[in-house]
């Protein structure tokens, strides 16, 4: 086993090893590869619906926060052009008032 590993790591192994052995450590395994503990043993499918769920919500709320802004410009816009039409009128009876 030690042939396996760089010098370096020698000592770190033998000291994992005899720790080991000193708690009863016992295995029973033959050193060959296991393919089961890789590879479930059945599929499962996977629950994407509460992700799809929560991603169309979030769609539908930006969607609702850009119709909002888009409503809460065009009302400003509006605004505007009735506070210049006021402006211009209030201006137009200073003139004609003399002042």
């Amino acid at each position: 086993m030690l042939g396996l590993v760089p010098p370096q790591y020698a000592g770190i192994v033998q000291s994992a090893m005899r720790q080991a052995a000193s708690h009863g450590s016992s295995s029973t395994s033959s050193g060959t590869y296991d393919p089961s503990f890789d590879s479930p043993t059945t599929s499962t499918p996977i629950d994407n619906s509460a992700s799809d769920a929560a991603a169309a919500s979030a769609a539908a709320a930006a969607e609702q926060n850009l119709n909002d802004e888009n409503a809460l410009n065009a009302s400003m816009a509006a605004a505007e052009q009735q506070n210049d039409a006021a402006n211009a009128a209030a201006l137009q009876t200073e003139i004609n008032a003399g002042m």
